[in-house]
């Protein structure tokens, strides 16, 4: 059972950043499926390790591709990334001082982030660089 399916509603058009972002739904339903089964401490420190990694490596690859095509929002959309890259660092941090609760505060931040960053501000992009050719870049 999962919490969150992959929709069309959540595609850029850009298919190699669509299936980073379904990377990052896999997560969030892990983390869910651990919090169901009462074991979201077990696995924090592994989605957070995770998420750190994927903030690193997602966000370069998204913004390497935005400057490529010239996307005018990039400036806006690196400082939207730090701002990301900045919380899961304060999140893993906290989680170093005491768990209790950290699973469910970070379950809710990533699903925030995916309804809030990838619905609203990663669909923007989409048209713009399919505009440009850019939709089927592996």
């Amino acid at each position: 059972m999962s919490v969150i399916e992959w929709k069309e509603v959540y595609a850029t058009g850009i298919v190699v950043l669509d299936n980073e972002h379904r990377g990052l739904i896999r997560e969030i339903n892990r983390l869910y499926l651990a919090l169901r089964d009462k074991q979201g401490d077990e696995i924090l420190d592994d989605v957070l390790l995770m998420l750190e990694t994927y903030t690193r490596e997602h966000f370069q690859h998204e913004e390497a591709l935005l400057a490529e095509y010239h996307y005018p929002a990039l400036a806006k959309h690196q400082q939207l990334h730090a701002e990301l890259i900045r919380t899961v660092g304060e999140l893993k941090q906290r989680a170093t001082l005491g768990k209790e609760g950290m699973a469910q505060e970070l379950f809710h931040f990533m699903r925030t982030w995916l309804l809030d960053h990838i619905l609203g501000i990663d669909k923007s992009y989409g048209p713009y660089l399919e505009s440009r050719g850019g939709r089927f870049i592996e």
